[in-house]
């Protein structure tokens, strides 16, 4: 009977996830070859105009500046559905170029990930978004701890929200390709020393939060947040958007 409910509650969950529609975002990471980066960007640089020239065509490109992937590079495709996933849109001429043309190039590359962008939570994401510059926070939550996490980043949404906080984050959660307790926090900018503010108030969001909320409760949901993430799963890096290497979608 045990088993049978697991089934049931597993099937309950994809079956609403399938009906809400996630916004779905996929990624992977890649290396050129050491003395290769020029030629690389080149043939990659082609293969956009020729492939990736329309919003449904759409990749986007950055370069990791930091951290144990430092000089790779994120290839990112995003806004899909489901949809997406379901087409047999025939792309054989597309992989065959990229395969003859730009994998020459290549030292070495992840698999690709698929993540769904927790829109309750992510704030002034949106096609239109641009930014230079972007933090991926990555984190991983421990088995049943996710109330913690949400609990805590959707108060902080509703601060931003109500205070027009200038900011632009994008959450996203693993779907396939990696463990599904992964998120990362994706903090996007134009300036460095320059972020997101609240342009009403000179008070910070642990004030707002607490006017909101109540007294304390800051720092009281901020610790069950911490305490719900794994052990050494707190890292960032510093992502620089590539232009030369994305659609452009303005």
């Amino acid at each position: 009977m045990k088993k049978i409910t697991i089934i049931v509650s597993m099937l309950f969950v994809l079956t609403t996830t399938a009906q809400n529609s996630p916004e779905i975002w996929m990624s992977y990471e890649l290396k050129p070859k050491k003395g290769m980066v020029e030629k690389f960007e080149q043939a990659a640089a082609k293969k956009m105009k020729k492939y990736n020239s329309t919003a449904e065509t759409a990749m986007f490109t950055f370069n990791i500046m930091d951290g144990e992937n430092q000089g790779m590079y994120a290839r990112v495709i995003g806004y899909k559905d489901w949809d997406f996933m379901n087409s047999q849109e025939d792309r054989s001429d597309e992989l065959k170029y990229w395969r003859d043309n730009v994998d020459p190039y290549i030292e070495n590359s992840t698999g690709w990930k698929v993540w769904r962008r927790e829109k309750g939570v992510s704030h002034n994401w949106s096609p239109e978004t641009t930014f230079k510059y972007m933090l991926v926070q990555r984190r991983f939550i421990k088995p049943g701890k996710d109330q913690d996490i949400y609990h805590f980043m959707q108060r902080a949404k509703k601060v931003y929200e109500k205070h027009n906080y200038t900011g632009i984050e994008g959450v996203f959660r693993v779907i396939s390709g990696g463990n599904t307790n992964e998120y990362i926090i994706c903090t996007g900018f134009n300036e460095y020393g320059v972020g997101g503010e609240f342009p009403d108030t000179d008070k910070n969001l642990e004030e707002l939060y607490n006017e909101m909320f109540g007294w304390e409760s800051y720092r009281k949901d901020a610790r069950l947040y911490n305490e719900a993430l794994e052990m050494y799963s707190r890292t960032t890096e510093r992502y620089h958007f590539n232009e030369k290497l994305s659609t452009s979608t303005n």
